[in-house]
């Protein structure tokens, strides 16, 4: 953050204060307070100011340089995916784009007319292994639960992301429903518990889960178990299954130990948690 003026002179009154010689000069002790030696109207308070006016314009010459700079670079060198990931977040449904440029006029609406207008509040931007694609994934919201936008709001975001990708880049829009979530469990539980709370408290936690990952996170058959070893009375989690149907495949995808998912999320499908009493005798 830019300094300002009274930041800039109470520093050099410090130094200045510090000062053996000056000290030495003025009859006061190294360290002293500059207010209590010298008045607002003093000479030495004024040449102060003027310093540091002097010393906040340079600062603040510099800090524009440096943001034309920066913006004349990001015209020139092609952007990486996190920059269409931020922009494809900044999106405004039914706006248009302020002209020649990349951004929208907003000065007139407000703060919640904004966050509104913005309809994609989930995105991610991965490029291909051989930079040939860049695949953007998104989702918005309903009821607080990730969904995909409109067929209107899909075109409208197409027709943004054409507008402001760098030239030559191929990019593919991801905006589906979310992946299905399957699992079969076995879980071994203290005997000293009613089963069916137990199975209903695994249960809640898979929905958690497999709910609650980021968006495009990759979902593990380990955090899965571990996330059932932390419910009440559950001594061992053995998984006996998962898989994963994408909205728009229709054969299952097994999985061995991790995937992440093509719509970018999960939705619970068949959750099956089969309850054993755990001996303790083995």
């Amino acid at each position: 953050m830019a300094r300002s003026i009274n930041d800039i002179k109470n520093e050099i009154a410090r130094e200045f204060m510090r000062n053996e010689l000056a000290a030495e000069r003025y009859g006061f002790e190294p360290g002293a307070m500059f207010g209590d030696w010298f008045g607002a109207a003093s000479v030495e308070n004024i040449l102060l100011y003027v310093w540091a006016v002097g010393a906040w314009t340079v600062e603040q010459l510099i800090s524009r340089h440096k943001e034309e700079v920066t913006a004349e670079l990001e015209q020139l060198v092609a952007h990486r995916p996190k920059w269409y990931r931020d922009k494809v977040l900044a999106f405004m449904a039914d706006k248009e784009l302020e002209a020649d440029s990349d951004t929208y006029d907003t000065e007139d609406m407000s703060e919640s007319e904004v966050t509104a207008s913005r309809v994609v509040k989930h995105a991610v931007a991965t490029e291909s292994r051989d930079a040939s694609l860049l695949t953007i994934k998104v989702a918005g919201e309903s009821g607080g639960k990730r969904r995909p936008l409109s067929a209107e709001y899909e075109r409208q975001l197409k027709a943004y992301i054409s507008e402001i990708k760098d030239a030559g880049v191929r990019v593919a829009l991801v905006n589906m429903e979310a992946d299905t979530f399957n699992c079969t469990v076995d879980v071994y539980y203290n005997a000293l518990l009613q089963p069916g709370n137990v199975q209903r408290a695994c249960e809640a936690a898979i929905r958690d889960y497999i709910e609650n990952l980021p968006f495009n996170g990759e979902y593990t058959n380990m955090d899965l178990v571990d996330r059932l070893q932390e419910v009440e009375g559950v001594k061992i989690v053995e998984l006996r299954g998962s898989s994963a149907l994408a909205a728009n495949e229709s054969t299952l995808t097994q999985i061995n130990a991790r995937l992440t998912p093509v719509a970018g999320y999960f939705t619970p499908g068949s959750i099956q948690v089969n309850m054993k009493a755990y001996d303790e005798q083995g």
